[in-house]
């Protein structure tokens, strides 16, 4: 694998550690419980078992949080001081708030603590990118003009409480745009995305250097393999021995131990002693890792393709959805947020694009921030577009490695194959993006873990008690954490 600066690999090597540390320190505590359990009812992971300078908890989210444009009072009553917040949402709540939002049910508000819990830093990142002031001018538009009183601290629970039903169950202040508008909106949106597109943050990664013509004993040049190697520079994000620690915490069963897996990429040598297949200059390539499962790979690797440019077409009618689809690519939250109250269905499908929905366009989109506001307002981490490929087959087509760590996090089915048969495992292995390859076979040995374990929960339901659990999302988290820190 191949990091982009020395930065990035240390980092790399460093989120790996502490992962390995921290298993260690698990494994002995046999299935130790997590610390805390998330306030929020939703199906997302918890992470109070991360390490502490990937998560966030109590004051230091709350001082991030609250400085932002509105947030420093409750949204709905503007009780200063607020502790609660929804992440769907993204706004501040004071306490009688957040009891009264958690009554309308998760596919509404999903209420979490701002001291209490523990942030992901993706989910901090979405606070920010929000707010009460932003989602404020959306959702009382017409709070003035309709002559409704907003409540104050200290008004009646029941007088409250009606408030917020009318604000965000029947979005009786949302402004409804008219057509022309509409097709304003998105015209711009569309736009917009031309220019991000052309912006250097969305060039193309970096072409990893050439793999060697595959012949064994010899370099890229002809000459001895060991000449080459010790010439080689590294490029991977993990040499075989910190892989070696990674992947033997998973491998804990005997029957794991002993076997060659080809989903692994990891075999057994001589001594005993295991070897993760990297991209070297030796023989022990990434293509002869995958060579009984993919074609071969050419002698060197091609440039990555340019990413491709989403283009507009004037659709046959406007609506919220195509904003929300639209707004998605642009990684325009506020846009986003105000498709949603205008009534866009979060898995809407462009029957006129490739059946692609929002969660795939804000993957072409290149923000990891954009698909967790769509995945914590209900997304489908898994509707495929018409050529059967879901979020995670365009991430890593992309190579998207962030989303692709969100994507596994959240239990995106790496399994699924697209109408050409491809899985992303094997798009990432003829795109030679090994950190993408590590990631998929990480994931698929936590899946084999899990049924070695105990009865095995559907993907996105996870047992938090699992040592074996834990630890992949630690790992996962770590990964979502330095991509968001490149971002910055």
């Amino acid at each position: 694998m191949q990091a982009d600066s020395e930065k990035l690999r240390q980092a790399w090597i460093k989120a790996v550690q502490n992962s390995i540390a921290t298993a260690f320190r698990d494994k002995g505590d046999n299935g130790e419980k997590l610390d805390r359990k998330s306030s929020t009812s939703t199906g997302s992971l918890d992470s109070g078992g991360e390490p502490k300078e990937r998560s966030l908890k109590g004051e230091s989210a709350l001082q991030k949080v609250l400085t932002i444009p509105g947030n420093a009072c409750c949204c709905d009553c503007s009780q200063p001081d607020p502790r609660w917040a929804s992440i769907n949402l993204g706004i501040t709540l004071c306490i009688q708030c957040s009891g009264i939002h958690r009554s309308l049910g998760v596919h509404f508000s999903k209420v979490r603590s701002l001291t209490l819990d523990t942030w992901e830093p993706e989910l901090l990142k979405l606070m920010c990118e929000l707010g009460n002031k932003v989602i404020n001018q959306i959702y009382e538009a017409r709070r003035e003009e309709l002559g409704a009183r907003k409540p104050q601290p200290g008004d009646p629970r029941h007088e409250v409480e009606a408030y917020i039903k009318a604000k965000y169950v029947d979005r009786r202040f949302v402004r409804r745009p008219s057509d022309e508008e509409l097709r304003n909106k998105v015209v711009s949106l569309s736009k917009q995305e031309k220019r991000l597109s052309s912006g250097s943050e969305h060039l193309p990664p970096k072409a990893p250097p050439p793999t060697p013509k595959l012949h064994p004993g010899s370099g890229a040049s002809g000459q001895p393999a060991a000449a080459s190697g010790a010439e080689a520079r590294r490029d991977s994000l993990f040499c075989p021995d910190e892989l070696d620690s990674l992947f033997s915490y998973f491998d804990a069963s005997n029957k794991l131990r002993s076997m060659k897996s080809a989903d692994s990429g990891i075999q057994n040598s001589a001594d005993g002693s295991r070897e993760m297949l990297v991209t070297t200059a030796s023989t022990n390539s990434l293509a002869e890792a995958e060579a009984a499962e993919s074609p071969p790979m050419p002698a060197t690797l091609p440039p990555p393709s340019p990413c491709k440019q989403v283009l507009f077409y004037e659709p046959k009618e406007y609506s919220p959805g195509l904003q929300l689809y639209w707004a998605s690519c642009a990684r325009s939250l506020p846009d986003m947020a105000e498709a949603l109250a205008h009534g866009a269905e979060i898995n809407w499908v462009n029957t006129e694009e490739d059946k692609k929905t929002p969660l795939i366009m804000a993957v072409h989109g290149g923000s990891l921030v954009t698909c967790e506001f769509l995945l914590q307002n209900a997304a489908n981490v898994n509707q495929q577009d018409a050529q059967g490929r879901g979020p995670l087959h365009h991430a890593t087509m992309l190579g998207h490695t962030g989303q692709v760590c969100l994507f596994l996090k959240r239990g995106a089915n790496q399994n699924a194959a697209d109408i050409d048969e491809k899985t992303p495992l094997s798009i990432a292995v003829e795109a030679a993006n090994a950190d993408i390859v590590t990631l998929l076979r990480l994931a698929k040995m936590n899946e084999e873990m899990r049924e070695a374990e105990g009865p095995y929960n559907p993907s996105g339901h996870y047992n938090s008690d699992s040592p074996t659990e834990m630890q992949y999302r630690k790992c996962m988290q770590e990964f979502i954490s330095l991509q968001l820190e490149e971002s910055d």
